[in-house]
This record gives structure tokens, C-alpha cells and sequence, in this order.
């Protein structure tokens, strides 16, 4: 049996998604828009396959992504669930559709520029005509004034619900198409593997959102607080009668558990946090690796 758990107009599509993955659902959710239905299903927080009335996979992926309207319900993952779509992780498909993005408004041809229509003046005539004589024209009376009733109120209509207008989602779009997300990716995979199952999870967070750009094993509640804090912190460092510090470049924290979380800034617009587990990755093992990544990682943030 189907459950309505959003009839959108507080959410994005983008963080019922994000919730599923974050959460590792085994979960059937269903749109429905005035544009179709489709249906997209998560085994374990991984998207696995996505379906509309004409498409499967990617294709169907992409197109109930379009849709601005609707309400979105949840059911029980269906037995023997086949696995269509490319990217099971959300944050990759978001990485995706920015670099379809990018590629598209770069194929597109520049505008055209036509000279303006040239507006050559009539032929003069060796003698031209006399004007004809202006008639006189009798001023007419003035009518009496015409009462118009007024107008019937307009009826008032609710909208339906739509889909809110995402800032956040087109600034995202512009900071991932702005980087080498490539070689961001190949870097951060570089990461885990220096780290050899140490690696908790890894994001470049936008300072402007607080939201994750690129990652592996993406926290984004995890995103917005380590964003929130840093912020905080440098105010409390850098701003002060007392000020402790001209600029902060990173900060460590290490929880009771073992659990080692690295805030580092990267440049005027990007942070990287790091959460690695102390007990299978080595603290100097982990300052060693953050040095010869991070002038790769600035470069390949300021693009091709």
C-alpha cells in the first residue's frame, strides 16, 4: 500500500532522494505529475532502477527529474527488483546531469550576427504632386457619458502544489560545471585508497550552500553543520576585539569514539571535510596525505 509523503511544496525532489540514500532504504517511491508517473526504487539507500510509462534506466531518471509538479509516495521495494540506471548514487547523478549541462551549452552554435535591414529612402519624383486641399471637418457634439457596470470579482483558484524553485540546485549546477569534476572524483578516490578502509566519508562542501559537490560516502546533514561550524568559528577567531587569528585554514576534531574529522579550506568558495576512522587510519598517515592532495584538489576546483 502506497503512503503520501510529500505533496510537494516544502521539499525539493532532490532531498526526498537524498534522504533515502542517506538513510539506506529498500523503498519504492512513486511520482505523480500532471507530465506522467514514473517510479524510482532504492535497495539500501542505492538507487537501482527508475521507470516511467515510456522509459527505463537513465532516460527515466532524467525525465522524472524534469518534472516541476506533483506528490511523491512511498511502497514497499518489490521482490527481484532489476538493476537499469548507472548511477546508484545520488550525489554522482547529480555530478552527471551538471556535466550534461556543461556539454550541452557548450555544443550549442553562437548566436548569429545579421547586419540590420538597410532602410534606403523612395525614390524622389522629378515633380512632385501638390498636396490635395484639407477639408474641413465639423467638430461633432459631445455624447452624453456611458456608465459601465463593474465587473464581476475574478474567481480564486489554488494553484496546485509544484515543485519549489531550487537557488540552491542552480547554484550547485554552476559550482559543479565550474570544476574538473573528473579529476576531483579521481582525487578523492585517490583519498580512500591511501586510507585503505579508513575512510569514513569525504565531501567538497560549497560555502555558499553548505551542500555537498562532490563526495564519497555524501553526509549532507553532516555537510551543513561542518559549513555552519566553520563559519562560527572563524568568527569567533578572526572577528573579536581579542581576534586569535587572521584566518583559519583547518580544524580537527576527534570524538571519543575514535572518529577523526578533518574541516579544511580550500579557497574563497570550497571546504573539505573529512571524517576517517582513528582506528583503522593512522593520525600522521593522514597529515602526510592531506598536503600532497590539496594543491591538486584547489587546481582541479578552479576548472579546465
Amino acid at each position: 500500500m502506497a503512503t503520501t509523503i510529500a505533496q510537494i511544496g516544502g521539499f525539493e525532489l532532490w532531498d526526498i532522494l537524498q534522504l533515502a540514500q542517506t538513510s539506506r532504504m529498500s523503498i519504492k517511491l512513486s511520482v505523480e505529475s500532471p507530465h506522467g508517473v514514473g517510479a524510482m526504487f532504492f535497495q539500501g539507500g542505492n538507487l537501482v532502477h527508475a521507470e516511467t510509462g515510456a522509459a527505463q534506466g537513465d532516460d527515466a531518471v532524467n525525465t522524472i527529474l524534469d518534472w516541476r509538479e506533483g506528490s511523491v509516495s512511498s511502497s514497499q521495494l518489490p521482490e527481484n527488483c532489476p538493476q537499469t540506471v548507472r548511477h546508484t548514487s545520488i550525489v554522482a547523478l547529480l555530478m552527471d546531469r551538471a556535466r550534461q549541462r556543461d556539454e550541452a551549452s557548450r555544443n550549442e552554435p553562437p548566436p548569429r550576427n545579421e547586419p540590420p535591414p538597410r532602410n534606403d529612402p523612395p525614390p524622389r519624383a522629378a515633380n512632385p504632386p501638390s498636396p490635395p486641399p484639407v477639408p474641413v471637418i465639423e467638430k461633432p457634439q459631445r455624447a452624453a457619458p456611458v456608465t459601465v457596470p463593474p465587473l464581476p470579482p475574478l474567481p480564486i483558484t489554488t494553484p496546485s502544489p509544484v515543485f519549489p524553485a531550487a537557488p540552491n540546485l542552480a547554484s550547485r549546477d554552476k559550482e559543479l560545471s565550474d570544476m574538473d569534476l573528473k579529476v576531483v572524483k579521481a582525487i578523492l578516490e585517490e583519498l580512500d585508497d591511501h586510507l585503505m578502509g579508513g575512510l569514513i566519508s569525504v565531501d567538497i562542501i560549497s560555502k555558499a550552500s553548505g551542500m555537498s559537490l562532490a563526495g564519497i560516502n555524501s553526509a549532507p546533514k553532516a555537510c551543513a553543520m561542518f559549513n555552519r561550524l566553520s563559519e562560527q568559528l572563524h568568527t569567533a577567531l578572526t572577528r573579536s576585539e581579542d581576534a586569535l587569528a587572521k584566518g583559519i585554514n583547518k580544524f580537527i576534531i576527534e570524538g571519543d569514539n575514535g572518529l577523526l574529522i578533518f574541516v579544511i579550506e580550500l579557497d574563497e568558495r570550497h571546504r573539505w571535510a573529512i571524517l576517517v576512522d582513528g582506528v583503522k587510519a593512522q593520525l600522521g598517515w593522514v597529515f602526510v596525505i592531506i598536503p600532497e592532495l590539496q594543491p591538486r584538489l584547489i587546481a582541479a576546483l578552479k576548472g579546465r
